[in-house]
């Protein structure tokens, strides 16, 4: 298929994944820099989760709250059930960085473990939530094996907005938060609230999480957060280096992910993920060097 006819046909999708690129990795770099970058793994099967409880409820939703929610209608009621599906993904998004919060607090060596144990829980009631609507069972699939082809205009614009706005906050206090996670006592002689930057970086990763997973899928997310900092992390000597390299890499990343899929007809969000995992060899070789 010509590249000119490829953009015709799925340009929105090309472009979320460009844009996923950029912005997740540096979500990812606050993550790892905070040494949880398993994060990166179960949130979005949280957020995954989320929208197969959406699925599985919205029959007594709309018989509650009227016929509003079909995902095939348009104009408004389009608009009402993409809102539907993100509020629940960013719930229980919300709720995986709670149950993670309290898994840190543990002294006993168990925190691993219990990480482990909800991505397991998280995983398995997203196949369990997905069984109970025949349309929920189909998106559900396609996001899980990272079929993104079908993205439109509003979706892409939901994600578009949401993520620039996390990127824009992120870089404009990045130093706060930096601080917040590595030196209260520095926020304390500043006069800053640790615990307003420190909500806002849950709130970001929350946002994050739950836009690119109802669009992109879980798949292009884990890849997105966590290898591309794990590629830049031995090349930077700063943190503002660090995102810059993290959201270059994420850019390249998406960008042969892309060729990939459309050369070798493979799924988009595989190919994006093994074509972050292909640069990590390079990057360690030029480390050593």
């Amino acid at each position: 298929m010509p590249w000119d006819l490829i953009w015709e046909l799925f340009k929105f999708s090309i472009l979320a994944a460009l844009v996923t690129g950029v912005v997740a990795p540096l979500v990812g770099s606050f993550l790892l820099a905070r040494r949880t970058g398993f994060y990166g793994i179960t949130l979005p099967q949280f957020a995954a989760a989320g929208i197969a409880f959406g699925f599985a409820i919205q029959p007594w939703w709309e018989a509650t709250f009227g016929n509003l929610l079909h995902p095939t209608d348009m104009g408004d009621e389009m608009h009402l059930a993409l809102s539907y599906h993100l509020a629940w993904a960013g719930t229980f998004t919300l709720a995986g960085l709670a149950v993670m919060a309290l898994a840190a607090r543990r002294k006993d060596g168990t925190e691993t473990g219990v990480m482990a144990a909800a991505f397991a829980v998280a995983s398995a009631a997203t196949i369990l939530f997905s069984q109970h609507s025949a349309e929920g069972d189909i998106f559900v699939a396609s996001l899980l094996q990272g079929e993104i082809l079908t993205l439109d205009g509003h979706e892409f614009e939901v994600l578009a907005i949401t993520l620039g706005l996390v990127a824009v906050l992120l870089v404009a206090f990045r130093r706060e938060l930096v601080q917040a996670s590595y030196d209260p006592e520095l926020c304390k002689v500043l006069g800053r609230k640790r615990w307003v930057w420190e909500a806002l970086l849950i709130l970001l990763i929350a946002a994050t999480v739950a836009s690119a997973v109802m669009t992109v899928g879980p798949i292009v997310l884990f890849g997105l957060l966590v290898i591309p900092p794990l590629v830049a992390r031995p090349l930077a000597r700063s943190m503002d280096r660090f995102l810059t390299l993290s959201a270059l890499v994420g850019l390249v990343t998406a960008s042969a992910g892309i060729w990939v899929s459309f050369h070798w007809d493979w799924p988009l969000g595989p190919s994006i993920v093994v074509a972050g995992a292909v640069l990590v060899v390079p990057a360690r070789l030029v480390t050593r060097r």
